[in-house]
């Protein structure tokens, strides 16, 4: 019988899918954060930069540091995809992201101390970091195991 990636994602045991809905909720919170940064939150990236370079200037930094976020998110969201489905290098991919992410968290604490105004911003790499730590629980790591022998595509 084949199988498909959707029909081992369902599969998947808790840790997996927990890890799954915790990239997601990282995706959102990356993208919701910057469109809130960008124009809602005063003061916003977006009068920053059009007093400080102009109008179009600042029109065309905003796209190209949205362009930027959605292609790496849009790279996140393949992993996770993949990791649900069982294939080995998305989880040793979203382990690195994880760790560099926890490396982010530090080093952002050591320059300006824990603020806990700041912690929405820190959401991120939060759930980034437990995400990773999730992927190698046992459970997890029975399921990338039993994936071993399916081709990765």
């Amino acid at each position: 019988m084949v199988t498909t990636g959707l029909d081992r994602a369902d599969e998947a045991p808790k840790p997996v899918r927990l890890a799954y809905a915790l990239s997601m909720a990282g995706i959102a919170v990356e993208l919701v954060g910057w469109v809130l940064g960008s124009f809602v939150i005063a003061p916003t990236g977006w009068g920053d930069l059009r007093a400080d370079r102009g109008p179009s200037e600042a029109l065309g930094q905003l796209a190209v540091s949205g362009g930027v976020l959605v292609a790496l998110n849009a790279l996140w969201l393949l992993c996770a995809y993949k990791m649900r489905a069982g294939r080995r290098w998305a989880r040793v991919v979203l382990a690195a992201a994880g760790a560099l992410c926890a490396l982010w968290l530090v080093n952002n604490m050591t320059m300006s101390g824990f603020d806990v105004s700041l912690a929405g911003e820190r959401t991120h790499e939060v759930l980034a970091i437990a995400a990773a730590m999730l992927l190698y629980l046992p459970a997890a790591n029975a399921h990338f195991t039993s994936h071993r022998a399916q081709p990765s595509c």
